[in-house]
């Protein structure tokens, strides 16, 4: 017998009688040596059992009570069958097949060490974002680049509402729809995602995702792995990344789709900035905005507040960007906030006319705003409080009051108070705007982590604290030999070949200057690389652009890229999971390991199906320099471990082949018919 892998892609039907992959997916086929018409199903299975002497497998098999409890037997025992072996074995083995081929069962992958559902796969032809390309050209709009369209979404009051938001225009592509949650449950992630994904589901989009949440989360050992929440306003700013971070990877392991995080706050202050009119256009990348042009609402440093009776948050922006290194560790927040002076503080309902609780809830927030005005981060002097969500509903019962308030709270008067958005519309808007800078910046800080990786000549993730200091040392200004001014880091960056536009320059100042100095010392340098560069041993990535990435970055770096294409229900997949982590470990120096979930979306359908022609999972592709040196399927791994042992050269060339793929057919076998 020749047997034929259909998994394989470079499976070609003309050569074996036409028996395209999907006729050969439904039931076995048998192709004789003196050709004929395939013969298939039971028939195909007789002639095979027959031929090495187990005919009378079929015939016992046929009948319904022997057949059924060896079919019961086959699942309990094929996914052992290669340690059990021998006679018995290979006779319950011939015996269960038989009996499910009779009651037209189909084996599941379950009971073996590969899945096959992959074939199946198909996108809604309905889906939306699936080609949601980013535009190259060139506009006055500082969020020109970046995907055209992202799904907005904004969990507030116990409620998620979304649409599908036009980043160039700020239109929506869709309606506004919702997913309400359980009480207590905007804290719970989970429950967050799983709206999330019935949201996604529901205007059948397949593009990117950008939500606006109260807070962060992060696994806690201590806990058993749950998942906890923390305020971001709670945390430093290198935590606060991690979190966000973090967070946004468990949304994406729960809606299939590429996620990123804002805060509400942050999602108000994005809002705010009439992204979308003549102001905005007005100012060209480079460009400070105005603080004299009333059309610019965010220029200088502006604060933005969101606050109902359970908490209260805020964000900082510097002329219209984020600014990622704020700390608001100082003001106590999540704390003060909820102390019990505040019990009869609470926020009056709209129709309230008593003055006197307005006053109360006007004399939290000023002594909380002016708490927020004496950290560190803020100390320069604001330019505005943008009042935003539910409390800037009755903005002018309250907001007069503050100034004065604030005088008796704190001895200073607060920045000056405007209102912002208030309803979820505007969430939702706000929160696709800074999702489209955030997945913007992202990629570019891919480039700068590529182009230091090129620049010391080794894969980014082994670059050494010698070699990051040695470049760093290369553009040292003139503050003291452990840091660099920031125009020195800034044409550090630039000295690489990466260009970016002035608002990255910016947020990514703000990412390492965590202190506010002005300035970068190395050991801040340091962090915020190994940050970026990540702490996973088998990264998952969710887009194709991001295999793609890791590709051109390990290109010329002398390490192999180890990519598994799994299956989200392919259990070999989850079987085999531990032993790719541990080879990843094992191989660090020689080879970078990636997880795809083939099924995922739209972007992983593409690659596994149409590009890679995964035909099972999982498959294991190994490329070197961006080209594909190896493939091939099964969980098995004794086989794995050879083909990484080939591909880093521990065993010679070939010795995969010899010991794993079935021999060449025969001479007499007919050309073309195995």
């Amino acid at each position: 017998m020749w047997f034929v892998d259909i998994s394989d892609p470079g499976y070609d039907p003309k050569r074996h009688q036409n028996v395209t992959f999907e006729e050969a997916m439904e039931t076995i086929h048998v192709l004789k040596r003196e050709g004929g018409e395939p013969l298939r199903g039971l028939q195909a299975i007789e002639a095979l059992f027959s031929e090495v002497g187990m005919g009378w497998a079929v015939k016992l098999a046929t009948m319904p009570a022997i057949g059924l409890v060896a079919s019961v037997m086959y699942k309990l025992i094929s996914s052992n069958r290669l340690k059990i072996g021998g006679a018995m074995g290979a006779g319950v083995m011939a015996l269960g097949r038989v009996g499910m081929e009779v009651r037209g069962e189909k084996a599941s992958c379950a009971e073996g060490d590969e899945c096959r559902d992959i074939a199946d796969l198909s996108v809604d032809a309905d889906a939306r974002g699936a080609d949601n390309d980013e535009d190259k050209g060139a506009f006055e709009s500082m969020y020109a680049e970046g995907p055209k369209a992202i799904f907005g979404a904004y969990a507030s009051g116990g409620i998620v509402s979304a649409a599908i938001v036009n980043v160039r225009t700020g239109d929506l592509e869709s309606e506004l729809i919702t997913a309400p949650l359980e009480e207590g449950a905007l804290l719970n992630i989970d429950a967050v995602g799983s709206a999330l994904r019935v949201l996604t589901k529901e205007l059948k989009w397949q593009g990117s995702v950008a939500i606006a949440l109260p807070g962060v989360w992060h696994a806690d050992e201590k806990m058993g792995g749950s998942n906890v929440y923390d305020a971001m306003e709670s945390l430093n700013p290198f935590e606060a990344r991690r979190e966000r971070e973090e967070t946004e990877e468990i949304l994406r392991s729960a809606v299939g789709l590429d996620v990123t995080v804002v805060t509400g706050a942050e999602a108000h202050g994005y809002g705010h900035q009439d992204l979308w009119g003549d102001a905005a256009r007005r100012v060209m990348i480079g460009q400070t905005l105005d603080s004299e042009d009333p059309d610019n609402a965010m220029s200088g440093l502006t604060g933005v507040v969101t606050a109902g009776h359970e908490a209260v948050h805020v964000a900082l922006f510097k002329d219209g960007v984020l600014r990622t290194n704020s700390d608001f560790r100082e003001a106590d927040l999540a704390i003060s906030w909820i102390e019990p002076e505040w019990e009869n503080a609470k926020p009056p309902a709209d129709d309230c006319e008593d003055e006197e609780q307005w006053k109360a809830w006007a004399t939290r927030l000023a002594v909380h705003l002016a708490k927020v005005e004496n950290c560190r981060c803020a100390r320069g002097g604001l330019e505005r409080w943008v009042v935003s969500g539910s409390c800037a509903r009755n903005f002018e019962k309250w907001s007069h009051l503050v100034p004065q308030l604030s005088v008796v709270q704190s001895g200073k008067e607060a920045a000056p108070l405007v209102r912002g958005g208030s309803n979820s519309l505007e969430g939702v808007r706000g929160a696709a705007a800074g999702g489209s800078f955030r997945f913007r910046y992202v990629a570019d800080i891919r480039r700068v982590r590529s182009a230091i990786g090129r620049e010391v000549g080794r894969s980014p993730q082994l670059v050494s604290a010698i070699q990051l200091r040695e470049l760093f040392a290369k553009f040292g200004g003139d503050i003291n030999d452990d840091s660099i001014d920031l125009d020195a880091f800034v044409r550090m960056v630039a000295a690489m070949g990466v260009r970016l536009p002035e608002d990255e320059v910016r947020e990514l100042v703000c990412d390492i200057d965590v202190g506010c100095n002005s300035s970068v010392t190395f050991d801040q340098f340091e962090t915020w690389y190994r940050s970026v560069i990540g702490t996973e041993v088998a990264q998952v990535l969710h887009t194709e652009s991001a295999v793609d990435q890791i590709l051109e970055e390990e290109t010329g770096t002398g390490r192999a890229v180890v990519l598994q294409v799994g299956f989200t229900s392919c259990l070999p997949c989850k079987r085999f999971l531990p032993h790719f982590e541990n080879s990843a470990r094992e191989n660090r120096e020689s080879c970078r390991f990636l997880r795809i979930y083939g099924n995922e979306n739209a972007s992983t359908i593409h690659l596994a199906r149409d590009r890679l022609a995964v035909k099972s999972t999982p498959t294991f592709f190994v490329f070197k320099d961006g080209v594909v040196t190896h493939m091939h399927s099964g969980s098995n791994t004794e086989k794995f471990d050879d083909a990484i042992a080939e591909q880093i050269g521990e065993l010679p060339r070939g010795s995969f082949a010899a010991k794993w793929l079935p021999p060449a057919p025969t001479e007499a076998t007919p050309t073309g018919v195995p």
